[in-house]
This record gives structure tokens, sequence and C-alpha cells, in this order.
């Protein structure tokens, strides 16, 4: 580990991410057996992302006047706190789904301001030289999650019961304040004047971006990407059901080999050097999701229904994300001043929350008119042409 204080951040952000997991599953389980309905399982999704795409900058400026580590205490126990606040209802049978819907509401306006407070953390208690190794380390973190937390989660809500599983997801967030509370912030980076309202920050945040072209085309390639990426998350439960054998069991193995080329990825970043990262190389990460969703679009093509024909572009996809991811963070925390990082990562997680939901809505509907490869297809030209013209630009 880098040191104390981001062995504690990275511990603490594993048995969070791990109860995440393991909540989504039950809950997702949860609104099947007492609602049995698409439609009502579509606007919880949509309510659990809504809060972060109306807070936006809000959250962001916020971030950078109040000190990050308190908020990712406050929310984690707030979190905690609502989670077991389900856990409590389901225990006595009395969990309806306005209350599912409202927690939901409530979990998403703490993960507004707890996303972009913990990347913003990193530059407070890792050095400079030692910020590449920390974003690889920290994306490990959702390979793993990935890998282990479908599989676990299943078990448990098949072992305990939903509402105990929501209780150890409370239990986890609660898990992760505590440790927080010993991280020590080497230098705090804020930087504003008390005097000044909100909205001031908010608005010297917009010109900051308005003249950081590097800063908005990293931004772009995360909109996109998100966007694209979303085509597959809609896609796999389909192509997973079209394969030979157990449709359910080949869902969790290719979303299980995504976590494994995540995890392999973030191991391989752990230990690069910052010269390594450049915008030429989180373009090259796009390229090959890009070549990744061409390949199984052939393989649809040519009909090919094994597993085997599939998983190792899953792999790809899974190392591809990993580094895009690691390379977009390092790129904004290298061309962001550190008392701007909230409200600049604040715009990232935006950009993802409101892409992702666009894109379950669009290809969700495309694939009910069309098939798979045809799909697939369209993605892999999108995103070639993007990265062939993203090479071309004078940024990079």
């Amino acid at each position: 580990m880098i040191n104390i204080n981001f062995t504690l951040l990275w511990i603490g952000k594993i048995i969070s991410q791990l109860g995440d997991k393991f909540y989504a599953i039950a809950l997702a389980w949860w609104i099947l057996q007492n609602t049995n309905s698409p439609t009502i399982m579509g606007l919880f999704l949509f309510t659990s992302v809504l809060p972060g795409v109306l807070l936006g900058f809000f959250a962001g400026a916020l971030v950078d006047r109040w000190k990050r580590k308190n908020i990712l205490i406050i929310t984690d126990i707030i979190r905690g706190g609502l989670v077991l606040t389900i856990s409590f209802l389901a225990i006595n049978n009395s969990l309806e789904t306005w209350q599912v819907f409202v927690i939901a509401f409530c979990l998403s306006i703490a993960s507004a301001f707890f996303d972009p407070a913990v990347q913003a953390i990193l530059p407070e208690i890792v050095e400079k030289d030692k910020l590449p190794k920390a974003n690889g380390m920290s994306q490990m973190v959702g390979g793993i999650s990935t890998v282990a937390g479908p599989l676990l989660g299943a078990v448990f809500v098949s072992l305990f019961g939903i509402a105990w599983v929501f209780l150890a997801n409370g239990i986890s967030y609660l898990s992760s304040a505590l440790l927080a509370c010993f991280i020590k912030v080497k230098k705090d980076y804020r930087n504003f004047d008390e005097k000044k309202y909100l909205w001031n920050d908010i608005k010297e945040g917009i010109h900051f971006l308005k003249n950081q072209k590097r800063i908005i085309l990293v931004l772009k390639i995360i909109a996109t990407a998100h966007f694209f990426l979303g085509s597959l998350m809609v896609s796999l439960p389909f192509l997973a059901k079209s394969l030979q054998g157990n449709g359910i069991n080949n869902l969790g193995i290719l979303e299980m080999m995504l976590g494994v080329g995540m995890i392999g990825a973030s191991l391989f970043l752990s230990f690069i050097k910052k010269e390594f990262i450049n915008e030429r190389k989180l373009i090259t990460a796009i390229l090959l999701i890009g070549i990744s969703f061409l390949l199984i679009s052939i393989a649809q093509l040519l009909n090919m229904n094994t597993i085997y024909a599939y998983i190792v572009e899953m792999c790809i996809i899974g190392a591809c994300i990993a580094c895009a991811s690691v390379f977009w963070q390092w790129l904004l925390q290298t061309y962001t001043p550190d008392y701007m990082t909230g409200r600049v990562f604040s715009i990232s997680s935006l950009l993802g929350n409101v892409s992702l939901p666009l894109a379950y809505a669009v290809f969700g509907i495309l694939i009910g008119f069309t098939s798979i490869f045809k799909v697939m297809a369209g993605c892999a030209i999108c995103l070639l042409a993007l990265g062939f013209h993203l090479f071309r630009s004078d940024l990079t």
C-alpha cells in the first residue's frame, strides 16, 4: 500500500462497495418479488440517479468548500443509517415500495457528495507521483466488487434472507465511516472566500472549465464512453440468454470476466509511472473497446452461441474500462487545481449519471426493434470513428 491513509481509504471502499453489490442484488430481488414490474424497476433506477443529475455543480462546489474527510465520514454515516432503516423495515415485514424509492433518492443525494469527495481527497493523502498507483488500486476495488459482489450477494440472500443482507450493507457503510475517521489529511487544499456566496463558486467553476480545453476533452470522452458502455450493459442479459447453457449462469460468467479484466489491468496500472499516462492512452482504451464491440457483433453475425466466444472480449472490455478510468482520473487531477477538484469531479460524475440512464433507454428500445449484432456493430463504428478523430486532434 502507498501509505496508511490510503490503506484506510482503500479498505473502506472495498467494504462499502461489496456491501453495495449485496444491497443491489437483494433490492432488485425484493422489487421483483413484490412488484414483478419492469416499469417500477426502471423508475427505481431513474430515482437512484436523479439527485446526482440535479445537484451537479452544487455538490461539487460544496465539496470544494467543506473538508473532504468530513464529507466521507458524514455521507457514509447517512448512507449506513438509511440502509439500516430498510433492514429494520424488512425484518419487521413492513417495507413498502414507496419507502424503497424515498430511501433510494436520499442515498443518491449522499452519493452525489461522496463520489466527488472520494476522488478529490486523493491529492490530500497521496503524493503527486503516487497518484497513478493510487488511481489503479482504487479501480481495483471496482474489479474485486464486480467479481465477488454478485456471487457472494446471491449466496448471502439465499442463506440469510434479504433483510439481513440489507443489515450487512448498512454495517459496511458505518465501518467505512469509522476507518475514514483515522485518515490524516496531509494538506488542506481548499481555497475559497467564506464571504462569497456558493453561487459565485459555481460560476467560478464554470468559468474555469470554459478555458480548459484539455479537461473538456477528457469530460467528452467520459460521457461518450459511459453512453456506449451502457449499450453493453443493456445487451448482456439478452446475449447471455441467447447462448448455450443456463442464461443466468452465462450472465454471471460474462459479468465476472468484466471484473477479472478490471482487476488484471488495475494490478498492472498500480505499477506504472505517471509519464505513461496521456490523452492518447485514454483514446487507445476507447478504441480497444470499440474493437471488442466489433468482435462481439461478428460473433453474433456468425451465430456463435458458445460463451467461450465472448469471454476474451469481456476481459478486454473490463481491462479497458479500468485503464480508461485510471487515465481520466489522473488527467483531471493533473489539469485541475486542487481547490477546484470537487467541482470538476462532480461534473465527471454528472456526465456518467446522465449518459448511462440515457443509454439504457436508447439501447433498450433499439434492442427491442433490432438485433444485438446491429447494436454492437453500430456502437463499434461510432467508438472507432470517435477514437480516430480524437487522435487527429491538436490536444493529443
